[in-house]
């Protein structure tokens, strides 16, 4: 395997890469006590041509995405004079070890390579991948008896900051494993090293719902693979089993990745973008602004903003105040505000892409509302039937089920909260 471009690679796709509308999921309590009686209100007002070209825009918008996500694929594909295809349906090799997938070289991994010392500048893209990954990774990881910092560190590298097509919707493989997870997968193009040239072969990797499930697998993996009972093949990597994470690497290295500075690799990471703060047990205080929801009786919109003096305002002019939504970190995934003068809606997206779109067909950006961040996801949902309003946002898994029983249609996670 050729390991020359790796953090070259993982650095510009850092710079480049853009937050996707589903990050991770995580199970959620019910702790609001919001209102739901209105929101089905919403469903009784209705356009059909105000509808068919909310339906359209957003088709444009998957479009787009799937569009963008071609260009990835292109783009993960390594050089080679002589591709043969290839059909490689293996999980494990001869020797009983867990098949894995490196779309991006090890061996020119280097923290800073001067061609793009300029992409290395675009610190918040990196920090909101790890702000995706990094809740469940610390919860998982101290439940476990693993580092965190190495888990994150394992997923920026064998991802290329979720940069992949294989970690990104609706895969969310960050770890590049074959197989099958719950009877789910998905056969991708890759490059293996086969009787002494690289080919092309369809290999079948594991599918995930969400990042979350992908990271805890790979703790499955660090904590269950065993070629004899007791015997577990990672244990030299568990907290307990060593005195800091650079003794993890060190063990990894060779045995996760034959690439020899895979452990170097990871500790650059860990380095550079301080991860052994998601080791501590103690839970650093997450600073978060209250996210007012309100509602219009007349539209049937839901609005959301953390100005009190917004809010007010708009409870003077007859909106209905239904408490607080959610708590929104103060750094973290943007989510921005953009209003539709033509049928007087608001719109809440985290992807630019969405953003730019709907930017160009008219609508008016109003710039950036909250950040998205933590581990409890606002359910993104749309109704066909609205004439304003057309898209619904909430914590509540009730209402959210019960929205999609009335005919609304169920667009995934929209955003985090905490």
């Amino acid at each position: 395997m050729d390991y020359k471009k790796l953090l070259c690679s993982v650095m510009l796709l850092g710079s480049l890469s853009t937050s996707t509308l589903v990050v991770y999921g995580e199970t959620t309590t019910d702790s609001t006590s919001t209102q739901e009686s209105s929101t089905v209100r919403e469903s009784s007002s209705s356009s059909d041509d105000l509808a068919k070209k909310q339906e359209s825009m957003t088709q444009e918008t998957s479009n787009l995405a799937d569009s963008k996500a071609e260009t990835t694929v292109s783009s993960d594909q390594t050089d080679v004079n002589d591709e043969t295809e290839a059909v490689d349906e293996e999980e494990y090799d001869a020797q009983g070890n867990l098949q894995f997938h490196h779309p991006i070289p090890f061996e020119e991994f280097t923290i800073e390579p001067p061609a793009f010392r300029a992409a290395r500048s675009a610190v918040s893209t990196q920090q909101a991948f790890i702000n995706q990954v990094a809740p469940s990774a610390k919860t998982l990881a101290s439940a476990n008896d693993l580092y965190a910092s190495v888990m994150i560190a394992q997923a920026i590298v064998e991802s290329g900051w979720g940069g992949s097509t294989l970690s990104k919707a609706p895969n969310y493989n960050l770890f590049g494993i074959k197989g099958d997870y719950n009877g789910q997968s998905v056969t991708m193009k890759t490059q293996e090293f086969i009787d002494g040239k690289y080919v092309t072969v369809n290999a079948k990797f594991r599918k995930y719902p969400s990042y979350k499930e992908s990271l805890g697998d790979n703790v499955t993996v660090l904590k269950k693979t065993a070629f004899s009972s007791g015997n577990y093949y990672y244990s030299g990597a568990w907290k307990s089993n060593t005195k800091s994470y650079k003794d993890a690497t060190a063990y990894l290295t060779g045995k996760y990745a034959t690439a020899p500075n895979y452990g170097a690799t990871l500790n650059s990471v860990i380095e550079t973008y301080k991860l052994t703060q998601y080791d501590s047990s103690t839970p650093a205080p997450v600073q978060t602004n209250a996210m007012y929801r309100l509602y219009n009786p007349n539209s049937g919109e839901h609005f959301y903003t953390a100005n009190t003096a917004e809010r007010d305002k708009i409870k003077k002019a007859g909106w209905h105040y239904e408490g607080i939504g959610w708590q929104a970190p103060k750094t973290g995934t943007p989510v921005y505000r953009l209003y539709n003068p033509n049928a007087g809606d608001h719109h809440y997206t985290q992807n630019a892409n969405e953003k730019n779109h709907l930017v160009k067909v008219g609508w008016r950006y109003e710039g950036v509302s909250w950040y998205s961040g933590g581990s409890k996801p606002l359910y993104r949902l749309y109704n066909p039937n609205a004439k304003a309003g057309a898209h619904h946002y909430t914590l509540l898994q009730s209402e959210r089920n019960n929205l999609i029983n009335k005919g609304w249609r169920n667009e995934g996670i929209g955003w985090y909260g905490q």
